[in-house]
């Protein structure tokens, strides 16, 4: 793989010099340019700013065939996205920190705004990516700056926004596994220097990735279609509004899980899957039913702008959102329904959240400049999850639901402020402080064995459905029970410029999560002495990072680096466990852990027509305190955290007398990472380092009008975990079954993009 990559660079490097009066004709930049980001909330070039952010362009983002919101780590040292649930609940670590399972109730620590706006609840994360003008991604802890508390970093997702201009584009693309894309956009004035519009749409549609061989139905198709729809008002010229309405509509089945047995032998139950080892039949599965998800949301959102006396400027950000997300599995992945191992499940989850950020911000060029606001979120989170084993003899059969409703209300008061003392030293700070009410009315049904099998009259998710069988409640809070937690977080950053193109700072920040409630509940009588449900106390994260921002040779090489290191305590994990051999999940804190990292980032552009960019991180994480049900954890790393990834990617420009020819590749590594807290050893449930590759190719006319490209994602078609379960893994017995996803297949398609 190494000598592929290699071979890849090296057939792109000599053009740089071949043919260079035609490159010199390509519509193309002499420089990197800089790039503007509002990570600090201000209009600020990237270079300048004193914090470890990345930024992914709108066009980077096409031309990389950057699917959904998961898709954006790749260009990020230290972040992953993971998603075993096709285009739902993605999951995203930063350094280490992260969700290591997507839950109905999680509270993310890496946070994802879109036009700076948080969204809680991880039904709301996986949305298509399209009419960007870019994206920033900011690592570490956020708070001063940012409406929510955040531990770990945050991603800004920013749309086109309407402008007096007319622009727009459409986009259709066709693609292996019967991909379809139709997406455009077209923005412009409605009313000359007062009000206009953009409105975007996107339509995509793919084809299963897998035959569930019981049923004969696909597995991994979806139909995702999303929309937004902007207008900007410019009542003075001290006074704008824009308005926002968007939505989306995802329909499908899961990605395929594929059931691993052991060394190819039966699992307790006697159940051989065929997959065996993981490197058997990936196109084929066998479940007793397959993995329908749908998940539907809804928004509309507000931002003002007043320009007021004294340069300053307040802004209001309003939004409301609603969504839902509805998913049937079958969870140990098998044709059977065995007693005892989880059969199907039913999940629904319903989510409304509004939230409203006040900001006041002083002029920026001057020696003090600040920024304090206020913020406030609540949601309400309802949510049922059904397991039932229904076939078989009557004491084979079980059948439970857990319900909830959980809200929640955040309020914080923040502020931050630059000190400039020279030119070169500057001091910033701020100060933030929380409080967060989260209320849970939860309660456990299981039914009673029965006279006869059970029968249903509707559907068998409806617990009014269900005849022949006797209720009992399992447990129940006893009506809505509630906590309140309250923090105060800061950041202090003093920065020091070397020269107008070489920055130094020192980053010290606190994070904050809420705490929250373990949800998982299972009524089996031989977990009876294992505590289940339980309040989950608030996650805090210290950091500390150096860094060091330089560009050279005129702008057309940039080098960014940071050192870090995180004292983590009361994280919030997911911990999969097998107990008196039955699985099940619990949301805990784990006691201490620390993370110690570099990382790099570099682009260069050698001549007009070549772009060359690549970045490192190599961290090491280490739980100091972790216990689980009496056995001490303390020395084992992350789960879902890689200790080394890299990107290295190339674009090449061909000018020709008519457009332009653009040839691109980019080449991830990933290093060995677990899936689970507790079990950093076993095969199964590891995936070993491993390389993807991506290919592109495209021809624009002049100007950018047309643009005919070409793509394959992951060359080699690398077949790699995003998640194995340990399942039964712990059990003792005949071999071990561990249900276990895997990242997309090559895929490949043809673009058509259309400018005006």
């Amino acid at each position: 793989m190494t000598l592929a990559i290699t071979a890849a660079f090296a057939s792109l490097l000599p053009l740089a010099a071949h043919g260079a009066d035609q490159d010199e004709t390509a519509a193309a930049p002499t420089t990197l340019g800089s790039i503007v980001v509002t990570a600090t909330r201000r209009e600020e070039v990237l270079q300048k700013v004193p914090s470890a952010v990345t930024a992914i362009s709108g066009d980077e983002v096409q031309d990389g065939e950057l699917r959904s919101t998961k898709d954006v780590a790749k260009f990020v040292p230290g972040t992953q996205g993971w998603n075993t649930e096709s285009r739902a609940r993605p999951r995203f670590f930063i350094r280490g920190v992260g969700s290591n399972e997507a839950t109905n109730n999680v509270v993310n620590p890496i946070a994802i705004y879109t036009d700076q706006v948080y969204y809680g609840n991880s039904l709301f994360l996986g949305s298509p990516l399209f009419d960007l003008k870019r994206v920033e991604v900011l690592r570490g802890p956020q708070g001063t700056l940012w409406g929510k508390n955040t531990t770990g970093g945050a991603f800004h997702f920013i749309s086109q926004q309407p402008t007096f201009d007319t622009t727009g584009y459409a986009k259709f693309e066709v693609g292996n596994y019967d991909t379809r894309i139709a997406e455009g956009a077209i923005g412009g004035a409605l009313k000359d220097d007062t009000l206009a519009g953009r409105a975007a749409l996107h339509l995509e549609k793919r084809g299963g990735l897998a035959t569930n061989t019981t049923t004969g139905n696909d597995v991994g198709d979806f139909t995702d279609f999303a929309g937004r729809f902007q207008l900007l008002a410019v009542v003075s010229d001290d006074f704008d509004a824009s308005i926002k309405a968007q939505l989306r509509k995802l329909d499908g089945t899961q990605n395929p899980w594929y059931s691993v047995t052991k060394n190819g032998a039966p699992d307790r139950y006697g159940y051989t899957a065929p997959i065996g080892d993981g490197s058997g039949d990936r196109d084929h599965v066998a479940y007793s039913i397959d993995l329908p998800l749908r998940v539907e949301t809804q928004g509309l959102g507000a931002t003002l702008n007043w320009n007021l006396a004294g340069g300053l400027t307040l802004t209001s950000i309003t939004s409301l959102d609603h969504g839902d997300r509805t998913a049937i599995i079958d969870a140990d992945y098998t044709p059977y329904e065995w007693t005892g191992s989880g059969g199907r499940s039913y999940s629904k989850n319903t989510v409304t959240q509004a939230s409203e950020e006040l900001r006041l911000a002083s002029a920026k060029n001057q020696p003090l400049s600040w920024i304090g606001g206020v913020y406030v979120f609540h949601d309400k989170n309802d949510s049922l999850g059904v397991s039932a084993n229904l076939t078989g003899a009557t004491a084979s059969q079980n059948y439970y639901y857990t319900k909830y409703t959980q809200d929640t209300t955040s309020s914080a008061v923040f502020g931050s402020a630059t000190y400039s003392f020279t030119d070169a030293l500057r001091l910033g700070g701020g100060l933030r402080y929380t409080s967060e009410t989260t209320g849970i009315d939860l309660q456990t049904i299981k039914a009673g064995s029965a006279a006869s099998a059970y029968a249903f009259n509707g559907n068998w998710w409806d617990p009014n459905a269900l005849t022949n069988a006797t209720y009992s409640r399992f447990f129940t809070t006893g009506g809505r029970v509630s906590n309140t937690w309250s923090n105060v977080g800061y950041d202090l950053t003093p920065e020091y410029r070397l020269a107008d193109n070489q920055l130094v700072y020192f980053r010290h920040a606190s994070g904050f999560r809420s705490g929250n409630y373990n949800t998982y509940i299972n009524p089996s009588s031989a977990l009876s002495t294992v505590s289940q449900f339980a309040v989950v106390k608030p996650e805090k994260l210290k950091s500390y990072e150096l860094g060091y921002k330089s560009s050279w040779l005129d702008n057309r090489l940039v080098f960014n680096t940071d050192i870090y290191h995180y004292d983590y305590r009361d994280m919030q994990l997911v911990i999969n466990q097998v107990f008196n051999s039955i699985f099940f999940p619990t949301l805990a804190n784990a006691g201490k852990g620390k993370v110690d990292g570099i990382e790099f980032e570099t682009q260069y552009q050698p001549v007009q027509s070549v772009k060359l960019r690549a970045n490192l991180s190599a961290l090491r994480t280490k739980f100091t305190e972790l216990n689980v049900t009496g056995v001490s954890y303390a020395g084992y790393n992350f789960a879902r955290v890689p200790q080394r990834t890299l990107l290295l990617g190339a674009d090449k420009r061909f000018g020709l007398s008519n457009g332009v020819i653009t040839l691109g590749t980019d080449w991830t590594y990933t290093s060995k990472l677990n899936f689970n807290v507790t079990n950093n050893t076993d095969p199964y449930a590891l995936q070993d380092a491993y390389w993807l590759g991506n290919l592109r190719a495209s021809y624009s006319t002049n100007h950018d009008k047309l643009i005919v490209g070409a793509y394959v994602n992951n060359v080699a078609d690398k077949r790699y975990k995003n998640q194995a379960m340990l399942y039964q893994g712990a059990v003792a017995g005949a071999g071990g079954h561990y249900p276990t996803g895997y990242g997309d297949p090559r895929l490949f398609g043809l673009t058509l993009t259309l400018k005006y």
